[in-house]
């Protein structure tokens, strides 16, 4: 269970903050359950949602926990198994961004950016679905690292691709 003031993942609404456990005064909700009020960071409003809900919602990550990512991005994996049909490989790629996992999505961004660039070098254009996904999985991902590193998330490619030279720099 999540405690006031804590910041969590809450399915693709993203970083939000627990403001309060207990009952809301809101018609329509059931009177013999705990709900969660949450603020997405992102965006205004308020979100209602059962503590036992079935939708995900996690801890956000460490500032620690997304460096370390980024320190690894060279040994995450883009190997995916996606499906040749659209129809499939939307389902393949909604359940994985609905893991909400940041080395599963790291592993989606790398996948379509790999496939992207060989697309590009036979003049080829990519298939919706996975730019579509591709998106969505790049907006969970930097707005949950732009939450923990304390920088807007336009900025999170570009402090990755800093921060990932800088490591090259370093080893070499």
């Amino acid at each position: 269970m999540f405690c006031v003031n804590d910041y969590v993942i809450y399915g693709s609404e993203g970083v939000c903050r627990v403001e309060s456990i207990g009952h809301p005064d809101i018609s329509g909700l059931d009177r013999g359950k705990d709900y969660y009020t949450l603020s997405p960071v992102y965006r205004s409003g308020k979100i209602y949602t059962p503590v036992d809900s079935t939708i995900r919602m996690r801890s956000v990550i460490t500032r620690n926990q997304a460096e370390q990512l980024i320190r690894d991005l060279d040994e995450i994996s883009s190997d995916l198994d996606v499906p040749k049909d659209a129809k499939l490989a939307n389902i393949f790629y909604r359940d994985l961004v609905r893991t909400y996992e940041c080395q599963k999505l790291i592993t989606l961004i790398k996948y379509v950016f790999e496939k992207q660039r060989s697309f590009a070098a036979v003049k080829r254009n990519m298939p919706a679905v996975d730019m579509k996904f591709f998106k969505i999985a790049e907006e969970m991902l930097y707005n949950e690292f732009g939450f923990v590193l304390g920088i807007d998330p336009k900025e999170v490619k570009s402090y990755i691709a800093s921060a990932h030279e800088n490591l090259k720099a370093v080893k070499a």
